[in-house]
């Protein structure tokens, strides 16, 4: 008897190998390398941060995780890139307070939809530090700081990741609170401008952790507050912004996302490598004596920060009054 396709297929449906095919295909998931989107330089705080983790993840997957930096318009260039790609499992996608919550109060047209996400997994909570030229600025702290930038309005420089960014952001809500007339100056990412402080060619930056601690620590740049309400239990003779200036808070956020539809094993397999990952007890050590709150909240949790947060910060850059097009 000869069979045509349409019988075929029916009698394919019902049989137990077409049932097994779906956890078939879930079980080999990953069967090649996995993309993870970085949407900052190479050398900056995100990209440390996920270095940091690159190693125990691929363990836990049994895959090469691939760093893909794709810096450019905060965070906008990368998130687009990544969140365009099949969503299949085999792209993930860094994202921080600028890309969920910043960027769409600041972009006419950011290129993607945060509603285009699917939440993998909250990595951390950061705050960022504000840091100076040593041989450029005089002030010891804050309060020494903001009564320079007072008695020299506008000649001070800061630089950020960029225009946008949480550090920015976070600079133009502390020159507001306090006062005082910052000169902002923009870079491609963390990087450059941690190099332009270094270098001189500008006298503070607000900068993660990551990426200067370790030039605080050799003098080369001097730590002049924390971002978040209180102090850091691994830097507690660091005073917080909001000791000075109450009510500051410019905490940001690290988390991983893959594009909206990507199956849920797949993604499950993701938080759990992660999670993984973020429990190593060297890691999770090293990461917070970064400044880095390890969290590994999952997809739920991870969702409705982020909805708190572009609530927050929407209504925040509507009194900043910052518009970036």
């Amino acid at each position: 008897m000869t069979l045509n396709r349409r019988t075929l297929l029916k009698t394919m449906a019902g049989s137990p190998l077409a049932l097994a095919l779906p956890s078939f295909a879930a079980d080999a998931y990953p069967s090649k390398p996995v993309t993870l989107v970085v949407p900052q330089p190479a050398g900056g705080g995100a990209d440390a941060l996920c270095r940091a983790l690159q190693a125990k993840v691929q363990e836990s997957l049994g895959q090469t995780i691939i760093i893909d930096n794709r810096a450019g318009a905060a965070g906008n260039i990368g998130t687009q890139f990544g969140l365009g790609q099949a969503a299949d499992g085999y792209t993930a996608v860094f994202v921080n307070l600028a890309t969920v919550a910043l960027n769409p109060h600041l972009y006419s047209k950011t290129g993607y939809k945060v509603s285009d996400m699917q939440p993998v997994i909250l990595l951390a909570k950061v705050a960022n530090i504000i840091v100076a030229n040593p041989g450029k600025v005089s002030a010891k702290n804050l309060k020494e700081l903001i009564a320079q930038a007072k008695a020299t309005p506008g000649k001070l420089t800061y630089g950020t990741a960029g225009n946008g960014s949480g550090n920015h952001l976070g600079g133009e809500m502390l020159k507001k609170m306090a006062g005082i007339d910052l000169m902002h100056v923009p870079y491609k990412g963390g990087a450059p401008a941690i190099n332009a402080v270094l270098g001189g060619e500008i006298d503070l930056a607000v900068a993660d952790p990551l990426a200067v601690l370790a030039h605080v620590k050799a003098g080369t740049l001097r730590a002049i507050a924390v971002t978040s309400p209180t102090r850091s239990k691994y830097l507690p003779d660091l005073p917080s912004v909001a000791e000075t200036v109450p009510g500051y808070d410019a905490t940001s956020l690290a988390g991983i996302v893959v594009p909206k539809g990507t199956p849920a094993a797949a993604a499950d397999k993701l938080n759990k490598a992660f999670g993984q990952a973020l429990k190593n007890p060297e890691i999770a050590s090293r990461l917070a004596s970064q400044l880095y709150e390890p969290s590994g909240a999952g997809p739920t949790e991870f969702a409705s920060l982020m909805a708190s947060e572009d609530a927050r910060w929407a209504k925040l850059i509507k009194q900043l009054n910052v518009q970036l097009d």
